[in-house]
């Protein structure tokens, strides 16, 4: 893996990048360096759908989809009109 370094002027790199205002005609250090590209795992990845359904209860999964209209009726009151 080659590094660049180089030594500049904080002014130079303006236009790139947003360098504090106190730091424009100081002196800065850049390296420039490769980004390193994780391996790829050979592994296929499966779906988690269907994972959890051993934990599922039948009888719950009715009510499910009144569950949140009878918690707020249950916590406010009737605001049904």
């Amino acid at each position: 893996m080659e590094v660049v370094r180089k030594i500049m002027t904080a002014g130079m790199l303006s236009p790139i990048i947003d360098l504090p205002w106190a730091s424009q005609n100081a002196q800065v250090e850049v390296l420039v360096l490769p980004v390193s590209q994780p391996a790829h795992n050979s592994k296929s990845f499966r779906s988690m759908k269907g994972w959890l359904k051993e934990y599922a209860n039948p009888d719950l999964a009715k009510i499910e989809k009144a569950a949140w209209a009878n918690n707020v009726e249950e916590k406010y009151g009737n605001i049904r009109h």
